[in-house]
């Protein structure tokens, strides 16, 4: 099932620094070119990295869609704060393993 546009305004009610592109009824989410997760099923997953790993150690895990790879899933409501850090945390470690 697609995901709605009323997902995406939630995340960037949150995050309002971030874009997104639309892919197959799904949403991508991006920092600064970076993609770091994603709305699937109305669900805002993002990538397992070392820093959402440990910051989000309490979440359960998700996968995007059939064959898709694991992610986490970030619960509802949405904790502005916690997101934000986490968002920042996986941009940085993401962002330098692009330099390498």
């Amino acid at each position: 099932m697609p995901s709605g546009t009323r997902s995406l305004e939630a995340v960037k009610a949150v995050l309002p620094d971030i874009t997104s592109r639309k892919m197959m009824g799904e949403y991508l989410l991006y920092r600064d070119g970076i993609l770091f997760g994603g709305i699937y099923d109305d669900r805002l997953l993002l990538k397992i990295t070392k820093a959402s790993a440990t910051m989000l150690d309490d979440c359960p895990s998700a996968f995007p869609y059939e064959g898709g790879g694991e992610m986490i899933l970030f619960p509802e409501p949405y904790d502005a704060e916690l997101l934000g850090k986490v968002v920042d945390a996986m941009c940085a470690e993401l962002a330098s393993r692009r330099r390498k």
